[in-house]
């Protein structure tokens, strides 16, 4: 009897143990009711393919950075020409302000007609 009793044990632990596994094998109404699986295509380069595949992606890859570069180039060199000429268009100012007779000159000869 302890046999029998044993070997109940052990088969109903057995047939537990297994049911998870069966319950994920078996397959669901939901699951087959589902959209189609996706299909994943793989296509075979030659060495000579692969090579020039992979240099055309480093070569864009360096045009990309360098272009960047370029970009950060010609946007500092633009904000440094406008700088400079606001500075020298403040220095004209303030060298026209310092010297009053340029500008009082220059309203005289803007405000009488027989100077044009």
């Amino acid at each position: 009897m302890k046999i029998i009793t044993a070997f109940i044990t052990a088969f109903t632990l057995v047939m537990s143990s297994l049911l998870p596994t069966t319950a994920l094998a078996a397959p669901s109404n939901t699951a087959m009711s589902s959209a189609a699986m996706e299909v994943i295509t793989v296509t075979y380069r030659s060495p000579i393919d692969y090579a020039l595949y992979q240099y055309t992606t480093e070569l864009l890859a360096y045009f990309r950075l360098e272009v960047q570069a370029d970009i950060y180039t010609q946007a500092r060199a633009g904000s440094m020409q406008m700088a400079q000429s606001i500075h020298r268009q403040l220095q004209a100012d303030k060298s026209a302000l310092k010297a009053p007779n340029i500008l009082n000159t220059w309203q005289s000869k803007t405000s009488s007609p027989q100077h044009f």
